[in-house]
């Protein structure tokens, strides 16, 4: 039976000096009274430390996103861990709903659960019921802060994010996706569990981004999860997109060929 002392939380942030952030993740629930670890990618001039034996920094001088969790996972302790951001605010209970989860579905090695938007609807299509196992769409639909895993499951699978891939890599995003999509062919069972954790105000990097540069890293992920299907992808991200009008029909040579170039770019890329 898992219990809150089993619980750690990673953190990503950069460039912290104090603790304020966590006022502000934790504002329903007390920050001192969880098991948290925090990367906090940073020059040698602006570092943060801890007092706090429950509060683990690390300071890293690299960037990346992928290779701030990979980290977090390589110092990680507990027994379940909460992949997380610093611009997150946790809802009241959350783990008492990753605990129950956990302790009712003994067999799953991690789950994706919910998260709101900043006017407190939920920030994505859910499915409406318990899920035993993720569809292709409800993988590529992950966010990381949607997820939460068993540490041993993790390392028995020797399962790491693409450090190609997320914020501040050469593919900018789809890192969540391609980390659960790697953990699903390697054997572990992640299913959906249809609760809120947490709410996250900040746009996803794919409504932030130009649909061009969307469409060139988009294939590049669906290339490394989905191998030659990855066409397959792409036709059918153009007919929602076409459909919902998100583009136009004089749109689509143009982000086809800027697909191919961003499936091109990873394949040599892994050739190197």
């Amino acid at each position: 039976m898992y219990h809150k002392s089993d619980i750690e939380i990673l953190i990503a942030t950069m460039n912290q000096t104090n603790f304020d952030f966590l006022e502000t993740m934790f504002l329903f629930s007390d920050f001192n009274k969880f098991n948290i670890l925090i990367v906090n990618q940073t020059t040698e001039n602006k570092v943060l430390h801890s007092n706090n034996e429950r509060i683990k920094v690390l300071n890293v001088f690299e960037k990346g996103l992928s290779k701030s969790r990979n980290f977090a996972l390589e110092n990680a302790i507990k027994k379940l861990v909460i992949f997380t951001d610093d611009d997150v605010v946790f809802q009241q209970k959350f783990e008492k709903k990753i605990i129950k989860a956990f302790n009712s579905n003994s067999e799953h090695d991690g789950f994706r659960f919910q998260y709101l938007n900043a006017q407190g609807n939920l920030a994505k299509k859910y499915p409406r019921t318990f899920q035993s196992k993720l569809t292709n769409f409800e993988i590529l639909n992950t966010s990381s802060v949607e997820l939460v895993f068993k540490r041993e499951s993790l390392k028995d699978a020797n399962l790491q994010f693409d450090e190609n891939f997320g914020l501040g890599a050469k593919f900018f995003m789809g890192e969540e996706a391609i980390f659960v999509s790697d953990g699903i062919k390697k054997g572990l069972k992640i299913g959906f569990i249809p609760e809120k954790l947490l709410s996250h105000s900040q746009p996803s990097t794919g409504h932030k981004t130009l649909i061009s540069e969307v469409y060139y890293v988009q294939s590049a992920v669906f290339y490394r999860i989905f191998g030659k299907m990855q066409l397959f992808w792409i036709a059918l991200k153009l007919f929602f997109d076409l459909k919902q009008s998100k583009i136009s029909f004089s749109e689509v040579g143009h982000l086809f060929k800027q697909a191919q170039k961003g499936k091109e770019a990873y394949a040599n890329a892994t050739k190197l």
